[in-house]
């Protein structure tokens, strides 16, 4: 938050004093934290700033694993705050400074995504990646989106093309948690990464040196509107964009131009997916045929607006099949509808047999329609008399 989050914070509302620390508060300040931090958490560590950083705003600190109870209060008194804000994950607390009477210094405290889980330590490591050395991960998923490569705060991922445009959460496939492994995927030296990176320009050196970094792909790119928000809030991100890249006309020109199919490829091969993978596709065929299905039922019948939703809805709840025949249910199914698909072999035989039967299940599902709507109005009326 850049220190900025105790604005409002003193006494009626007026701002505390947080002013930007010099290199050596910082580390003084994180060594306590870190100290009093690891007697509440398993793992406590500080996401690496951004290359060439000579001043800091705030010191952001990540946890996990509780080693006993604890509360934002015990945090407080464990570093010695004096304020506090709760952001969701994050606990904000303003700690006098070492050095300058009246002033603070301010501590982000984040609670690791699967804390106390059995995955909270892997979500860790994973974690202090994707927020280290500032803008880096975003910059990598901007330019290596088109590939359908995603880092989010669950792992890495590739995306099922053929499920994006629906559900973009299910067309995600785990890949991997694991920095290096993620990092070695994209070709990049994860022995560089590791050791850091003194400038900014090395580090976007680093990053236009992947197998998958491509100027044409860079060029080609679809800024959504988040993007161009990033542009205005994000300065690393906005200068790898706006000056590296023009200063720069060789990064991205000395490789192969991967597609997507072949990025999908090798990380089913590299990550051992292929099962998981194929599981996902054979889900989407069974909705696209449903779908299609359902979409030639509607044409097939000789009705329109409020009849023809009754009649599409009384199908769906009112019928069941015994080997691969329709029947009509003496009681409609609610939940965990019928793949019709998946149970009928010969579509001109069930179209027949709807066009003899479309009626009645239209009458009864518009019966249990109306049934519903009287119980809701006598509910109502029970609750407004008590």
């Amino acid at each position: 938050m850049g220190g900025q989050a105790f604005a409002k914070a003193g006494p009626n509302g007026s701002p505390l004093n947080v002013p930007r620390m010099p290199l050596e508060t910082y580390e003084k300040m994180a060594a306590v934290v870190k100290t009093e931090l690891e007697h509440i958490f398993r793992h406590v560590d500080f996401p690496r700033e951004a290359p060439g950083k000579h001043d800091f705003g705030d010191i952001d600190v990540l946890v996990e694993g509780s080693i006993g109870p604890w509360t934002h209060q015990s945090i407080k008194e464990a570093i010695g705050g004096l304020y506090h804000l709760n952001h969701g994950g994050t606990h904000t607390y303003a700690v006098p400074h070492p050095d300058i009477t009246e002033a603070y210094v301010q501590v982000d405290v984040e609670i690791s995504p699967g804390n106390d889980t059995s995955a909270g330590p892997e979500l860790f490591e994973w974690t202090m990646f994707m927020k280290s050395d500032s803008d880096l991960m975003q910059i990598i998923g901007i330019c290596h989106r088109s590939l359908g490569l995603t880092c989010n705060d669950k792992g890495f991922h590739v995306r099922v093309e053929q499920l994006e445009p629906y559900n973009k959460q299910k067309s995600l496939l785990f890949l991997t948690r694991d920095p290096d492994k993620a990092i070695a995927f994209y070709g990049l030296d994860v022995f560089k990464y590791k050791c850091g990176f003194e400038t900014e320009d090395e580090l976007f050196d680093w990053i236009s040196q992947g197998q998958f970094f491509s100027r044409t792909m860079f060029r080609e790119r679809t800024e959504k509107a988040n993007d161009r928000q990033r542009l205005r809030k994000r300065p690393m991100y906005g200068r790898f964009i706006e000056e590296y890249m023009p200063a720069h006309p060789e990064a991205g020109t000395d490789g192969r131009e991967w597609t997507r199919e072949e990025v999908l490829g090798k990380a089913l091969d590299t990550f051992q997916k292929h099962e998981q993978y194929h599981a996902m596709i054979k889900e989407h065929e069974i909705r696209e045929n449903e779908m299609d299905l359902w979409r030639r039922i509607k044409e097939h019948l000789p009705l329109e607006g409020k009849s023809l939703g009754f009649a599409l809805k009384g199908l769906k709840r009112w019928v069941d099949f015994k080997d691969g025949q329709p029947y009509i249910l003496s009681e409609p199914i609610l939940e965990d509808h019928i793949i019709w698909s998946r149970v009928t072999s010969n579509e001109d035989q069930l179209m027949a047999w709807i066009t003899l039967n479309y009626a009645q299940v239209k009458a009864l599902e518009k019966a249990r329609s109306v049934s519903c709507s009287h119980d809701s109005v006598t509910e109502s009326s029970k609750s407004a008399a008590l």
